[in-house]
């Protein structure tokens, strides 16, 4: 009978951790056995993923090189919704250079290259994060593509972009005189990812 009793008393304090607060005092913590909770996505009546902040929220984005990637998925991480490469149909040279020459020349000629894969439908969201490097001083003329697909008028669009050197204002005006009808936030030079969290609470989608 003792020996049970012993049994239960140590199964009971095994639920327990002694810990030392703040103030130095000793006390015991429960310890359950779910301390953190699986993330659960959020989504609307339709059972569709939204935003963190409630809203439809699509992060979409162009990379070439792979850095723009890696912040389009750090603020994904961080904001939900739905996630969205955008690529052309025919990629870009792998080499530095002969990438260079075909984005001026699409720059130089106004073109809109095609784009490869399906779109999604951008009418459905409530927020765009709109992801690209700066070429020539813009973004890449894919990204106008993407964005000419569908009426984006009454959208919120916050533009965050990746550059060797060069700023983003220019191409947020660029983006502004393309989307007249849209909202086009003051967008995120990302090269410094200390940033990006503040930006997005400043846009209110944290």
């Amino acid at each position: 009978m003792l020996k049970k009793l012993l049994l239960v008393v140590i199964i009971a304090l095994a639920a327990f951790v002694i810990y030392k607060g703040p103030s130095g005092v000793i006390g015991l913590l429960f310890m359950s056995h779910s301390a953190k909770p699986a993330a659960v996505e959020q989504t609307d009546i339709l059972g569709q993923p939204v935003g963190k902040n409630g809203q439809k929220v699509l992060v979409a984005y162009f990379s070439w090189g792979g850095n723009t990637r890696k912040v389009a998925a750090k603020i994904h991480g961080l904001t939900g919704g739905d996630l969205y490469e955008i690529r052309t149909a025919e990629p870009y040279p792998a080499d530095y250079k002969p990438a260079v020459e075909i984005a001026k020349k699409e720059l130089e000629q106004n073109l809109r290259p095609q784009l490869g894969g399906t779109l999604p439908d951008l009418t459905q969201y409530d927020v765009i994060i709109l992801g690209y490097p700066i070429w020539w001083g813009i973004e890449p003329m894919a990204v106008k593509t993407f964005v000419e697909s569908a009426d984006l008028s009454g959208k919120t669009i916050l533009p965050f972009a990746t550059s060797g050197g060069s700023g983003m204002e220019e191409s947020v005006a660029d983006l502004r005189k393309t989307l007249p009808n849209a909202d086009v936030k003051d967008g995120l030079l990302a090269n410094i990812s200390s940033k990006i969290e503040p930006w997005l609470k400043s846009n209110g989608m944290l």
